[in-house]
């Protein structure tokens, strides 16, 4: 029997009541009904220091999110939009845990990328795509099609309207089923152009 999907779920909202965490949740609950190994981890409670390459790997928020990553087979990155784009947390993240090691291997390489993200109007639901792009072309990551996006009007007092929902489903039904596929690939990615 293969072993399960290993998700990492990352919420990046620093905000106490956050929407985008809100999503965080149920994604990592519907991927858990789906049978994945799921990891919920929310960067509030990880401090990074400004980035500084040759020492960045002894900082403790490095310390802790390396590994999660390393051992991930997948990534769900929630994000809210701000200024039409995704959070600075986010791109903190990024910056700090795509630090290589001396094999020029980097956590976020080959990862399986779902972007679930939260805004106001519904125009901003290309917001990820800069983040996306940058992942592809730096990490070789796969970017899953059906990302997760929440505007007002997906919300119905408070939980996510029956349509986002399904929405929500459906995306991390294909995150699983990508992940599960590719998690047997016979390559490995490290710096290269």
């Amino acid at each position: 029997m293969a072993a399960p999907v290993k998700i990492l779920v990352l919420s990046t909202s620093h905000r106490g009541a956050s929407k985008s965490e809100y999503v965080a949740l149920r994604c990592q609950e519907v991927l858990q009904e789906l049978g994945a190994e799921v990891n919920l981890v929310t960067l509030k409670d990880h401090e990074f220091p400004p980035l500084v390459v040759d020492t960045i790997a002894e900082s403790v928020a490095y310390k802790a999110l390396h590994p999660l990553v390393s051992e991930a087979d997948g990534l769900i990155l929630t994000s809210p939009v701000y200024n039409w784009s995704l959070s600075g947390a986010l791109k903190e993240f990024i910056e700090h845990v795509g630090s290589t090691d001396n094999n020029l291997r980097a956590a976020l390489f080959d990862k399986v990328v779902t972007f679930a993200v939260v805004g106001g109007l519904p125009h901003g639901y290309m917001a990820f795509g800069p983040t996306a792009l940058s992942l592809m072309l730096d990490f070789r990551c796969v970017i899953n099609p059906y990302q997760v996006f929440v505007y007002d009007k997906c919300w119905d007092d408070g939980s996510l309207t029956s349509e986002t929902e399904n929405q929500l489903r459906k995306s991390m039904s294909v995150m699983l089923e990508m992940t599960a596929l590719l998690k047997g690939r016979s390559y490995s990615s490290n710096w290269s152009v």
